[in-house]
């Protein structure tokens, strides 16, 4: 047989086509009600399986469009759902023509039991035209239908809402009390990088001749030690109080007279 396929989602297309391709039939394959009328328009389909919430057309529509058609109105239809699973959906797609009801996922065997039972009984079925009164009927089911499950969905929106929320404020408050366990880990960490800047000041130095300990400890003068741990650069001279107490007298003694301590005029020899 050549099956239409008529389903929004890809992957259940996919997974019927190749249940039903594994058993020796032929598959079209149409996202919609729209799209299923098209194919019907220029293809010869022996049964069509439908899903039923899809956009533009849904199966129930689609059925009912059928059943309105000259040339199409004994075409076995099944319907293959998984949200209209109540008894009145059931009801409703029984109403519009629908020749069985599968809810999914459903065992190969089903399927192939479901499809041979519609076919059989769309043999069976008597031409008939549908009363305005008939008409009105179905369409009054088919809304009520549609409020139900659009409820339904609005239900499972508000709770979806109401859990987002809820992970929301826990996010929050999780992130609360995270940052403030950062702040005090920062401040605690600020608090050792100032102690360890402290530490690093003190200088152990002789007390003699005044040399420092480096952290080798090498006692190095104190112009070395800076040069090595700074870019700091040294010129010499000599402080007045040097000048009078070291320099001052040993020039005396090389019979060197006149010279004056720095900051005062030139010397004279």
């Amino acid at each position: 047989m050549n099956i239409l396929i008529v389903d929004d989602l890809e992957t259940n297309r996919k997974l019927l086509r190749v249940t039903l391709e594994a058993e020796g039939h032929t598959t079209l394959e149409a996202s919609d009600g729209v799209v299923a009328l098209q194919i019907l328009d220029r293809e010869k389909v022996d049964a069509i399986i439908s899903d039923i919430l899809m956009p533009n057309m849904d199966g129930f529509r689609l059925c009912h469009e059928l059943r309105h058609r000259d040339n199409l109105k004994h075409l076995p239809l099944i319907h293959y759902t998984s949200t209209y699973t109540s008894p009145g959906d059931q009801q409703l797609s029984q109403t519009v023509g629908a020749d069985k009801y599968l809810t999914k996922p459903a065992p190969t065997e089903v399927i192939l039991r479901t499809l041979a039972e519609a076919m059989s009984h769309a043999n069976e079925r008597k031409a008939s035209i549908l009363k305005e009164s008939d008409t009105a009927f179905i369409m009054k089911a088919y809304s009520a239908a549609l409020v139900k499950k659009l409820e339904e969905k609005n239900h499972d929106l508000e709770q979806a809402m109401a859990g987002l929320r809820e992970s929301n404020d826990s996010l929050e408050r999780r992130v609360r009390e995270r940052t403030a366990e950062l702040e005090t880990a920062n401040g605690e960490l600020s608090q050792a990088l100032s102690e360890v800047k402290v530490l690093n000041t003190l200088l152990p130095t002789c007390s003699y001749c005044r040399k420092i300990r480096d952290d080798k400890d090498y006692w190095q003068s104190v112009e070395t030690y800076i040069s090595q741990h700074t870019d700091t650069r040294f010129s010499h001279g000599v402080c007045p109080e040097c000048f009078e107490q070291h320099v001052k007298p040993d020039l005396e003694k090389h019979g060197i007279t006149g010279v004056r301590s720095p900051g005062q005029t030139k010397a004279i020899a």
